[in-house]
């Protein structure tokens, strides 16, 4: 039973797979291959199972067909950021398999590439190698090589923000990985030798910090749009309005659409400026006084503020 439970225990850290060499090597074959069979699972890719009632999506889907290539495969592109608890590309939820051969049998719906040069740098999501940021987004160009530019800025700048990514660290592992064609034409190579942008978005992000629970950072609240920081308990989402792509009469008119499409999805966004963040007191006045207010309106209870 402890071997059972360490196998539940192993897919759950795995997002609900499983690969059936994992439970042979815990149960043996033929237990392995009866709980297998059992009503708790069901199977995913050949070779590997996820639990029953799991919640299939993207990524239950890259685990399983990285667990399906074999013990050296590295899960890696965009799917991989988000396993990484990290921004990606946005509405992209594809992924790749890094390999350095390609296996014998696999099925052939995993999208894998042979990995040339040096070795992805990755850490272990259960058994799973999943590539590090920095090679999960070089890897990303692969499925995009043209990006929105807007988008590849803001996901560079929050890798430099999180300490993830430092300045000429792509430069270094694009040459290495022998991607620096690629790397460069996307624009990314050109972001790498900059300052990150965002000064006000980080200020408003540590004032919204004092708050308890804080705020998630880059949510989706709908499958078409995503937040800067949202306050999920009572639905109430921040956004924060730079001048670059907010303070002209096509930046309005997105943000007006946006704030209607989410107010029908039952989410309130309240948009903050530069000169809102000139006054920090007034400003944490003003969004508790929100967070009250759509709390009283949910029956929930308020994040609390915290005085320091």
């Amino acid at each position: 039973m402890d071997n059972v439970n360490a196998l539940l225990a192993l897919a759950g850290e795995q997002h609900g797979v499983v690969a059936r060499r994992q439970a042979v090597r815990l149960l043996g074959q033929h237990p392995a291959d009866n709980l297998l069979r059992s009503t708790r699972f069901e199977r995913a890719w050949r070779g590997t199972y996820r639990l029953r009632g799991s919640a299939p999506g993207p990524l239950q889907e890259a685990i399983a067909a990285t667990l399906n290539c074999g013990r050296d495969a590295v899960l890696t592109g965009p799917v991989a950021l988000l396993l990484l608890d990290g921004p990606s590309l946005p509405s992209d939820a594809r992924h790749l398999v890094a390999v350095l051969r390609r296996p014998r049998g696999a099925s052939p719906s995993p999208p894998t590439f042979v990995a040339r040069g040096v070795r992805h740098d990755s850490r272990l999501v259960g058994e799973v190698s999943v590539a590090t940021a920095v090679d999960a987004l070089l890897d990303a160009l692969r499925l995009r090589p043209r990006p929105d530019q807007r988008s590849l800025r803001l996901l560079h700048d929050r890798l430099r923000w999180s300490g993830v990514l430092q300045p000429g660290q792509l430069l270094e592992r694009a040459t290495r990985r022998c991607c620096l064609t690629l790397a460069e034409s996307s624009g990314l190579l050109a972001l790498d030798g900059t300052r990150a942008t965002g000064d006000g978005e980080r200020k408003l992000g540590r004032l919204l910090g004092r708050f308890d629970p804080p705020p998630e950072p880059q949510v989706w609240v709908t499958p078409h749009r995503c937040v800067d920081w949202y306050f999920r308990s009572v639905r109430l989402g921040v956004e924060y309005q730079g001048s670059v792509d907010h303070d002209h009469p096509q930046g309005r008119a997105r943000d007006r659409a946006r704030a209607e499409e989410l107010a029908q999805a039952g989410v309130r966004l309240l948009f903050v400026t530069a000169a809102d963040l000139s006054a920090p007191e007034g400003l944490l006045t003003h969004i508790g006084s929100a967070l009250m207010a759509r709390a009283q309106h949910l029956e929930v209870d308020a994040p609390r503020f915290l005085s320091r």
